[in-house]
């Protein structure tokens, strides 16, 4: 109101605007500019990591994923690890989704021997499904895991592994130290 009289000289025209204030007073008292909501069109690229932990896309729970149901999986990584069997050095650029894995030594007392399907595979981790329908998670770095692939047991360092799975796989990774029993 004073904001008006103050630029209003005129004492007829500032009683005018006082009346028009009084009686469009919901015009006056709402925000004057609302913009229009902003339409947001679906992102062409996909979740960020964080978004990914946030929705916690990257656990695989107990139960989630039975061990029956994977080992088709396995049947078919079989096949594919058969190509590999004379290739040393590309076993560590190999994508071990469905591998049968055992961890032979470890850091972590209680991650010695446990074994199963490599279910997901991230930079760090494996995430293994065992006989029991239990997942592990298991860390990479100072751990070394064993596979057989057609009758030959490989056992491989961890630390040849920390990379992300897609990178590893295009990369010519350094010279893996793999153990052949």
């Amino acid at each position: 109101k004073q904001w008006y009289q103050r630029r209003v000289r005129d004492q007829a025209t500032a009683g005018l605007v006082n009346n028009h204030i009084k009686t469009n007073s919901h015009i006056f008292l709402s925000d004057p500019y609302k913009p229009p909501p902003i339409k947001h069109r679906p992102s062409k690229h996909p979740l960020s990591n964080k978004e990914r932990k946030a929705l916690k896309l990257n656990l695989v729970k107990d139960g989630e994923m039975a061990f029956q149901d994977i080992l088709p999986l396995h049947l078919v990584w079989c096949q594919y690890a058969g190509e590999f069997q004379n290739k040393m050095d590309d076993i560590a650029r190999m994508d071990f989704h469905g591998c049968y894995l055992t961890v032979t030594q470890t850091m972590v007392p209680g991650l010695l021997n446990k074994s199963g399907i490599v279910a997901m595979e991230t930079m760090n981790t494996f995430t293994v499904i065992d006989k029991q329908d239990k997942s592990h998670v298991i860390p990479k770095r100072r751990t070394v895991f064993s596979f057989v692939i057609e009758d030959s047991v490989f056992c491989l360092y961890g630390n040849n592994l920390l990379y992300r799975p897609g990178e590893r796989i295009m990369k010519k990774v350094g010279k893996p130290r793999i153990a052949t029993v």
